[in-house]
């Protein structure tokens, strides 16, 4: 009997694989957005599902094809995540997260598609950029803690010192980025996920509206810092990278308040937020295992 039990409970690792490649790929996608966001690159490509009207492929100019480039690895998002939800039903009996977590990122991932074709085909408005936005991120923190739980099924959730000030980094960073996009102007970085420059961008604002979506940030960047502190002595190399990426936040962020931004420093302020993020998530979970 126990060896029955046993059975059922082993995962093989090529689950965990797959979950993880769907993971890895949201994140690349949620990065390429917040690219296609900091170099305009949106409008580049005025049709749907092809860039032009009769044509698919961008012409030779950058933001075309980075936009384009962007579609195509959403697209693949769709069908990895679907492929993970039929794998976890088979997997099933292991740990029952294994089915709904990747059922979380593929609605998650839909709905964020079809706000993506809305923004091309009709507009959207800045409540449902924010929600398309929260989509994203809701479909990476599903898919890696997918990951997680196929590679020790039904591991105690593990509420630490530092898991506690993970959750809270993730928790304020998540609110700030959702209603930076409700707060921020056509021409700001600030609708661009990116960590808070304290400098109101072009149509920024109300302007109480901003205060309390940049506090929110602030208080989000301060712990995730504090979380990587607080892990530093369990470090590891990913840990590491989240180190050199909030620096690079950082002085991206002072460089374009001090000195305005292009498309080079966009793109450098919004990356990287969205990797620190993604390394906040992971590092919380692995916390959590104890």
């Amino acid at each position: 009997m126990t060896n029955t039990v046993s059975t059922r409970n082993v995962v093989p690792k090529g689950v965990a694989v797959l979950f993880a490649i769907t993971a890895v790929v949201i994140t690349v996608t949620l990065a390429l957005g917040s690219t296609v966001c900091a170099t305009d690159a949106s409008a580049s490509c005025p049709n749907w599902p092809g860039c032009y009207f009769g044509r698919l492929t961008p012409l030779d100019a950058t933001q075309p094809w980075v936009e384009f480039i962007h579609r195509v690895i959403s697209a693949s998002v769709g069908l990895l995540a679907l492929a993970s939800v039929i794998v976890g039903i088979l997997y099933r009996r292991a740990d029952k997260l294994l089915v709904v977590l990747p059922i979380v990122a593929l609605l998650g991932a839909l709905t964020s598609g079809i706000f993506g074709m809305m923004t091309i085909k009709w507009g959207i408005n800045r409540i449902e950029a924010s929600f398309d936005l929260l989509a994203a991120i809701i479909a990476m923190g599903a898919m890696w803690r997918a990951y997680f739980v196929a590679v020790s099924p039904h591991s105690p959730w593990v509420w630490n010192g530092r898991t506690k000030l993970g959750v809270g980094a993730v928790v304020f960073l998540v609110v700030g980025h959702f209603f930076a996009v409700q707060v921020a102007g056509t021409g700001s970085l600030t609708r661009c996920m990116g960590w808070a420059m304290f400098v109101r961008g072009a149509g920024d604002g109300p302007l109480a509206g901003w205060v309390a979506q940049q506090t929110i940030m602030g208080i989000g960047m301060l712990l995730a810092i504090v979380f990587l502190v607080a892990r530093w002595g369990r470090r590891n190399g990913w840990d590491v990278l989240c180190a050199v990426l909030i620096v690079v936040e950082i002085v991206a962020g002072i460089l374009i308040a001090v000195n305005g931004s292009n498309h080079g420093l966009g793109t450098l302020h919004a990356i990287p937020a969205v990797l620190i993020l993604c390394l906040t998530m992971t590092a919380t979970m692995r916390s959590a295992r104890g």
